[in-house]
């Protein structure tokens, strides 16, 4: 892809979603310190006028060094013997609940204490993050501090991914994305599930 992992990368997809902010997360994961969304997506873009391209890119082959940061990365582990940290569940209502679940799924229902926050909460009208100050506001409602590590976790990390850049964006400094999330959690038999 031509990236060596100190260049600004800038991820997008059609709209504002999930799948850019989980290849945003796993490139800072992997190394890259300078990653951001673009804000509303490629229809954002061309809705501004901004120039496009129509024609293939071929990018100069780099060497792109994995340098993982184990800071943005939560475990299983990590969230069983975490006493301290607040764990936030930004699937469904009815996944948190455990009324609903998919189908590779081995049990439903949420990892024990976890707040339930649905990770489009932080969009307004589905197509780019609320203001910083209408998130900032409402999650000070809710009872969510900046002062105490937020672990995210959906169903394989990338509304997790969206829920952790909507969070960083307002000032919290000490995010982890749980990318094993509950498809990993429901699967490990010795992990406690709540519904």
């Amino acid at each position: 892809m031509g990236l060596t992992g100190k260049e600004t990368i800038v991820v997008y997809e059609t709209g504002f979603g999930m799948r850019a902010a989980r290849v945003g997360w796993m490139l800072e994961y992997a190394g890259a310190p300078k990653v951001s969304l673009l804000e509303g997506g490629f229809r954002a873009w061309r809705k501004s006028h901004l120039p496009i391209e129509n024609k293939p890119v071929k990018p100069d082959q780099k060497i792109f060094r994995l340098r993982p940061v184990p800071r943005l990365l939560a475990t299983a582990d990590e969230i069983r013997t975490s006493r301290s940290s607040l764990i936030l569940d930004v699937r469904s209502e009815g996944e948190f609940t455990g009324n609903e679940g998919r189908d590779c799924d081995k049990r439903r229902g949420r990892i024990p204490h976890a707040r339930w926050l649905e990770w489009t909460y932080f969009l307004q009208d589905g197509k780019r993050f609320k203001t910083r100050s209408e998130m900032a506001r409402d999650l000070k409602e809710k009872g969510l501090s900046k002062n105490r590590l937020v672990i995210t976790y959906c169903h394989r990390g990338a509304r997790a991914a969206a829920a952790y850049y909507a969070l960083r964006s307002i000032g919290y400094g000490t995010v982890k994305n749980y990318i094993g999330s509950w498809h990993e959690w429901s699967a490990r038999k010795n992990l406690p599930v709540e519904r």
